[in-house]
């Protein structure tokens, strides 16, 4: 199969296109052809070696750990799958080598679900990693209630924009942070407030609309932004983070879930959450892609198109 890997870590030069062995769906896996996958900051921090002390490796890498396609064969004692359906998957393995900017993966019958009815799978294929990120950290780590105040960093992005509606959806007051040009964006994803940290009220304007504090703080930025949020939350209140470890607070790394993935398609395919804002690249533009995420400007998502 065709795919973009990389054999060194480094700077996105050390991307390039190549023909490689496609894999096979073992006891229990199912084998999905390929048709979007997108961009995420974990990609090139995988590639820039940032992570390899924290997961193995195998060079040649394939970048990429969302998918959405179609089931081209099953393994032995797959149930809920056959040839023709359609699907995504977060596809992250123990061992980073097979990745999504290629025309096949073999993933465990467990990380997969069916694609949600009402969307293409080009929106699809943005949905994954971010989508289980924000529903693990709300629904699961923070157990965001109704009628409770949530803080959240970074509302505009990938991670961002479904833990507004996740937090929502749950009941919750949702404050949200972005830049100036996201603020009516904030809103339409269902934020009661938008804050513009670009004018350095952060602080300020949050404790206008909560003035007892937060009980929970949800941070995509990390850093200074990170403290000082951190600062908002009311005694007993609770902090998530995706960035790195708070103090008195949990750092979370999302988990492969193909049941989870079904519960947020429920969701999306009963409106009750929009998929985020998506743009469409080649795969073979996968370097440029992955400059403009490490950029940390883009809103929504940057889908690449499996089509070399």
């Amino acid at each position: 199969m065709k795919a973009i890997v990389f054999e060194e870590f480094g700077s996105e030069l050390v991307l390039k296109e190549a023909e490689v062995a496609a894999p096979k769906a073992a006891k229990g896996e199912v084998l999905i052809r390929i048709a979007h996958t997108s961009i995420n900051p974990v990609d090139w921090k995988i590639r820039e070696g940032f992570l390899k002390g924290m997961f193995p490796h195998v060079f040649p890498i394939i970048p990429g750990w969302d998918a959405a396609g179609v089931i081209e064969a099953v393994g032995e004692g797959v149930t809920s799958f056959g040839p023709g359906d359609e699907v995504y998957a977060y596809t992250r393995l123990p061992e980073v080598r097979w990745g999504t900017y290629a025309e096949f993966i073999a993933l465990p019958e467990s990380s997969v679900a069916k694609k949600p009815k009402s969307i293409t799978s080009t929106i699809a294929a943005g949905v994954p990693l971010v989508g289980l990120t924000a529903f693990q950290s709300i629904n699961k780590i923070a157990k965001v209630r109704a009628g409770e105040r949530v803080l959240i960093t970074g509302g505009s992005g990938g991670v961002g924009s479904y833990a507004i509606q996740f937090a929502k959806v749950a009941g919750a007051i949702v404050v949200a942070t972005a830049g100036s040009n996201n603020q009516g964006y904030l809103k339409e994803l269902g934020a009661t407030h938008a804050v513009d940290y670009t004018k350095g009220t952060l602080v300020e304007a949050a404790r206008a609309v909560a003035p007892e504090g937060f009980d929970v703080v949800f941070d995509t930025i990390g850093g200074e932004t990170l403290a000082l949020a951190s600062t908002l939350l009311k005694p007993g209140g609770r902090v998530v983070s995706i960035s790195e470890t708070p103090k008195n607070g949990t750092f979370h790394f999302v988990y492969p879930s193909g049941a989870e993935l079904s519960e947020i398609a429920k969701l999306i395919d009963e409106g009750k959450v929009r998929p985020a804002e998506t743009t469409v690249r080649s795969v073979r533009e996968a370097a440029a892609a992955q400059v403009e995420s490490r950029s940390r400007h883009v809103r929504g998502k940057v889908v690449l198109a499996i089509n070399f």
